[in-house]
């Protein structure tokens, strides 16, 4: 029991790293946007999901490569190192890769872009049809003092596609903290990545405790009892993962809990009924060395 609130209170001081709230700058609104003549590309629509916040959908109908800028911020007021323009976004009928582009210019002329042209996240580049998820356009300025004077959104198709953009938040971050972080999830990357270290080296301390005295018939009670509710554990884990996946959580969030849970569950069940086996051979050889005796 010690070792088990051991590992809860190593998991719920990990989840508190990083924990600082970002700092709110901007909050782009399409429908004021287009209210002040400042639309550049798309039309501004309701949800089509039925929320509050009109959205803006941008359409490339040409079967040929374009790039269209959507949002100029001048003067966004950035002072902190790490900064982040965030928001939800869904596609459809996307040719190719498109992704959102975020260009920071900075007063010396200098100018560099942060893209979204990952895999999986919120930084995942645009293909073919998917729902509302997280988007996410980081920078970094950290080792310069030097803060951007004015950002620029676009989005870049290489062929025909639609794409729905909802209302977006500029923040900024001090250094150590996560710009990836998703709205909503229960913990980040860094934090999941963390638990799934901590617990794993304790389980495999358990692991290899539990082999020692199972191998040399000692505390047999104890042992089984402690496969049966690291059993358990595992099972209500796996179904935490399980709703996180179901519930839309990101997948720094519902594959730590799968993994962990589903080995957990799996490789200590299965090992229940060889304890008791090798605990039954250890008691007869005693008994019969007993009887020899």
């Amino acid at each position: 029991m010690k070792v088990f609130m051991s590992v809860a209170a190593a998991c719920l001081m990990s989840l508190s790293v990083g924990a600082i709230a970002a700092e709110q700058l901007h909050e782009i609104r399409w429908q004021d946007l287009r209210a002040q003549g400042q639309i550049k590309n798309g039309a501004v629509i309701p949800d089509p999901a039925g929320g509050a916040e009109a959205c803006l959908m941008v359409e490339n109908r040409e079967d040929a490569p374009v790039t269209l800028p959507l949002l100029t911020i001048d003067a966004p007021g950035i002072v902190l190192p790490l900064y982040a323009l965030k928001g939800r976004i869904r596609c459809e009928d996307v040719t190719g890769t498109a992704y959102m582009e975020m260009w920071s210019h900075f007063p010396d002329g200098g100018r560099f872009f942060t893209r979204t042209l990952a895999n999986d996240g919120p930084m995942q580049a645009l293909r073919g049809t998917s729902g509302w998820r997280d988007l996410a356009l980081p920078f970094s300025a950290e080792g310069t003092a030097n803060r951007p004077s004015r950002l620029v959104l676009n989005v870049v198709f290489p062929g025909k596609g639609r794409v729905w953009l909802g209302p977006l938040v500029l923040l900024q971050y001090r250094g150590g903290e996560d710009t990836l972080a998703v709205s909503g999830a229960w913990w980040t990357d860094r934090q999941g990545g963390l638990v799934g270290g901590i617990g794993g080296s304790v389980l495999g301390v358990l692991g290899a405790v539990i082999g020692t005295l199972c191998a040399s018939g000692r505390l047999r009670s104890l042992v089984i009892r402690a496969m049966v509710t690291l059993t358990v554990i595992g099972a209500v884990v796996l179904v935490f993962g399980l709703f996180a996946l179901v519930s839309g959580q990101p997948y720094g969030v519902y594959y730590p809990l799968l993994l962990a849970g589903g080995l957990d569950a799996v490789i200590f069940g299965a090992l229940i009924p060889v304890a008791r086996r090798r605990y039954t051979e250890c008691e007869l050889r005693r008994i019969g060395a007993a009887d020899i005796r």
